[in-house]
């Protein structure tokens, strides 16, 4: 099964930890796709910096 998990990264990072322990119980049922925003790495600027622009 794929699984699409969803949580705040501009809005705040505060609930990272438990994005992360969700991810990890999320994947005994199948592939999690979005396993980066349980990341404790990724800021509240997301993956692209100070803008929404895609890499170019």
């Amino acid at each position: 099964m794929k699984i699409y998990f969803a949580g705040s990264i501009r809005g705040g990072r505060d609930d990272a930890a438990v994005y992360e322990a969700m991810i990890t119980w999320l994947r005994s049922f199948g592939e999690v796709l979005t396993e980066h925003v349980g990341n404790p790495a990724l800021s509240e600027k997301g993956d692209d910096g100070p803008s929404d622009r895609p890499y170019p």
